[in-house]
């Protein structure tokens, strides 16, 4: 059977034409897997939105005046880790191509999420002339840079929840408020008695005068000195914004105009679930006329949200027009990612992808892309999880290799730890210093007094010492990283699962613009062999190159190791011999826990979905529940 054949039958894609227009000049199958693995290739920049994105915690990144915090200069002094300007040498360069910050404005917390100015740098971080030189430093090197945007809640602090207060105690009192009775509509404001007829119920504090109301997912604070309240599902010093009042939309519209003046490519926006709490149709409504106010001012604008919730919910967030929405079904540790790499069930994987990916074609005619990724900021990194260094490459080319946007946590790409026994301290523990060298680890940095810095440096090597090995966590990345930018059908194409007869093959093809490759993961560690030809794949005959999750020295695991952490009992194949990947007159020999690339000698037009199949097929939901704390 043909590919042609395979995707008319497959129950997600239905081609409408698959025309060879080239039938002759193929080339030669490759006589042996080129040296080196990944071939050094000149890389076509796009000028679209995909981009391979890299998350930072700015205080912990790196600190550029020594004052103990990490900050923007320190950010603009390692750009040419993540990418050198355009022509120079990028051989130790990560190949990232998209910046996110987390917060930057002034706000009284560790974490920044409580915003007191929108339209300030918080000064621990620099000056806004140090984010000016940011923007224009990662401009010449063509990374998108874009901001965290905290918009569903400010700081109690900030001077309109100060002015709100007093507005809304002046009223009940029977006085004139100093301040303009407008900020009176800047949060939301209910009494006792609307909130009962919300269904809201009472929760007390025991042997304590704190009490909130919680009602439809939402939880409610007393406005002080008033029978008021203020909705603050977050907590108490995060009021929520009244997004029915349209001065607060104009004040959010100074808000992006002023960063889109400032160069910024985009906005991440946090919580897109609580503008309204747990309200998607209104929520959707929210930001789609924040995404369509942002396009106006800078076309080519990329926005992504963060709705920690299961597909069917984010399908309907889509419908904003907006870019992009984080996957949490495939992150974290309950998510599709580590349970792959645990059960090495890669032809189910393969599924996945492939309903997902269609599933977004389907939602939007302009091309809505996925932001995949397996840990962040809230989250216990994957390094706390994974049991062996080769589980750890291996999901980075799991999730490096998807289509759409990844999004990689600063520190993941050099294994850094970030676990903590008491959960109330793992955000701050996965928010922890970078480790630049055995030298500079990042223990002079000011970290959070409550957590134990060592949890997250011990037996990690730096990023020099890293550079220096070639088969470390950071080289895996690079070329991951590497081989996918030289194969831009990986991003941006339309996925179809491959069926390989073995359920331990992660294998799928992406068409775009005319040109298919082959994605293959062998998620065993056990050496495989096949001919492509009698699978039905014989076009796919040029190799593009493959990266290996080589084991570290010494370490073992099964093929059936768990994924949380415990130890194993075998070697893997990968430390008895140098695995070698390649592609001979037909047949694929590709090692345990390597990734291979291949590309089609045909011409393919484009892939049409069949949306009824879609449909037809029952939803996955893997997300593990946010921590509140």
């Amino acid at each position: 059977m043909t590919l042609k054949n395979k995707l008319r039958s497959s129950l997600i894609i239905a081609l409408a034409m698959l025309t060879l227009l080239v039938s002759c000049g193929s080339k030669e199958p490759a006589q042996e897997a080129r040296k080196p693995s990944v071939p050094d290739e000149t890389i076509v920049e796009f000028d679209d939105k995909y981009r391979n994105f890299y998350e930072i915690f700015v205080r912990s990144f790196k600190d550029s005046n020594g004052d103990g915090y990490g900050d923007l200069n320190g950010i603009t002094e390692k750009l040419d880790y993540l990418k050198p300007p355009s022509g120079a040498a990028a051989n130790y360069s990560l190949g990232i191509n998209g910046i996110w910050l987390m917060p930057i404005c002034p706000s009284p917390s560790y974490h920044k999420y409580d915003v007191t100015d929108y339209c300030a740098i918080d000064p621990m971080y620099g000056t806004m002339e140090d984010f000016e030189n940011l923007v224009q430093k990662c401009h010449d090197r063509k990374i998108t840079l874009i901001i965290d945007m905290v918009v569903n809640h400010t700081s109690d602090k900030h001077e309109w929840f100060v002015k709100f207060c007093d507005v809304v105690k002046c009223r009940q009192n029977g006085e004139t408020s100093q301040y303009d009775e407008k900020y009176g509509e800047y949060y939301t404001c209910y009494t006792e008695e609307e909130l009962l007829e919300m269904g809201a119920i009472k929760i007390t504090q025991p042997d304590s005068d704190y009490f909130h109301y919680s009602a439809n997912g939402a939880r409610f604070r007393p406005i002080p000195d008033t029978n008021s309240f203020y909705e603050c599902s977050f907590s108490d010093d995060m009021p929520e914004l009244n997004f029915d009042s349209e001065l607060v939309w104009q004040e959010l519209e100074k808000v992006f105009d002023f960063w889109l003046d400032k160069g910024v490519d985009g906005f991440r926006f946090d919580a897109v679930m609580w503008f309204y709490a747990y309200n998607t149709e209104k929520n959707t409504q929210v930001l789609k006329r924040i995404n369509d106010y942002c396009l106006k001012k800078n076309p080519d604008f990329y926005g992504v949200g963060e709705a920690w919730t299961g597909s069917a919910i984010v399908k309907e967030y889509y419908n904003s027009g907006m870019n992009s929405f984080f996957n949490f079904n495939f992150a974290n540790t309950s998510g599709y990612l580590a349970t792959t790499i645990k059960s090495h069930n890669g032809a189910e994987f393969a599924q996945k992808v492939q309903k997902w990916n269609n599933t977004l074609k389907l939602i939007s005619s302009k091309g809505s892309i996925d932001a995949p990724f397996i840990s962040n900021h809230d989250m216990y990194r994957s390094s706390s999880y994974f049991s062996t260094l080769s589980q750890r490459k291996m999901c980075a080319s799991l999730y490096l290799m998807l289509p759409g946007n990844p999004f990689i946590y600063y520190g993941e790409e050099i294994g850094l730890n970030g676990t903590a026994k008491d959960s109330s301290k793992k955000d701050a523990t996965a928010r922890m210093a970078m480790k630049w060298s055995e030298k500079e680890d990042g223990s002079s940095m000011i970290g959070l007094p409550w957590v134990d810095f060592s949890v997250n440096q011990d037996n990690v090597p730096g990023v020099e010492e890293q550079k220096a090995d070639e088969n470390s966590l950071f080289n895996h990345y690079r070329l991951v990283l590497k081989l996918k930018n030289q194969n831009p059908q990986i991003a941006r194409g339309t996925v179809t699962a491959c069926d390989f007869g073995d359920s331990e093959i992660c294998a799928y093809t992406s068409i775009y613009d005319g040109t298919a490759v082959m994605v293959i993961h062998n998620l065993s560690i056990d050496e495989k062999e096949f001919d492509i030809a009698q699978l039905g794949y014989s076009d796919f005959t040029e190799f593009r190159g493959y990266v290996v999750s080589k084991a570290a020295e010494g370490e073992k695991e099964t093929n059936g190791a768990p994924v949380l952490g415990a130890s194993s009992e075998e070697e893997t194949e990968a430390e008895k011999k140098d695995a070698v990947a390649s592609l001979e007159n037909g047949k694929l020999i590709i090692p345990g826990r390597t990734t291979v690339i291949l590309r089609s000698t045909e011409h393919y037009n484009d892939v049409v979905i069949n949306p009824d199949s879609i449909a037809a097929s029952p939803e996955d939901e893997q997300v593990q529940a946010m921590n509140e704390d």
